[in-house]
């Protein structure tokens, strides 16, 4: 449970820095998204129900910055904590290649769900669009930003004395 209070106090922190500073970026409208990371971080590290309802309070907190349909991210990040899970429970996941790849493949999932969600709800064809020119520069970009969050959190729990 400790855990799901970093995460959600990281997740504050990455909503502030996603809708202010990186907009001062020279990246325009594309920025890593923070909030997958921390959630394929919940999937990794906390198997449990805190998990789970974690990623979806990190969709819903999404949701309620986006504007968007609501309950359209926290979907889709359940989507992802559960696949990322079920992911986890097979493989060895204890590496940063992993965890990068791993990121990356969420970003993109996180995405396609959203844009696939979007089409069915609102009959249009402008999400796909958006997922096929600049959802895999961020998924890149978050892919990347990943060992830092990682590390970050991994040493807000050994402060925390959460390991």
């Amino acid at each position: 449970m400790g855990t799901l209070v970093l995460v959600m106090i990281a997740a504050v922190v990455g909503v502030l820095l996603e809708t202010t500073v990186f907009h001062w970026l020279p990246l325009g409208s594309i920025m890593p998204d923070l909030v997958v990371i921390l959630c394929v971080y919940l999937a990794l590290r906390e198997h449990s129900v805190a998990g789970a309802l974690g990623a979806f309070l990190l969709g819903y907190f999404t949701d309620s910055f986006s504007g968007n349909v609501p309950g359209l991210h926290a979907f889709a990040m359940s989507l992802v904590f559960l696949l990322v899970y079920l992911l986890a429970r097979q493989l060895w996941m204890d590496n940063v290649v992993a965890n990068v790849a791993v990121v990356f493949v969420a970003s993109l999932l996180k995405a396609l769900a959203v844009a696939v969600l979007l089409a069915l709800y609102l009959s249009a064809a402008s999400p796909w669009h958006q997922l096929f020119s600049s959802a895999w520069v961020e998924a890149a970009i978050a892919a990347l930003f990943s060992p830092f969050v990682f590390s970050l959190l991994d040493g807000g729990r050994r402060l925390w004395g959460l390991d």
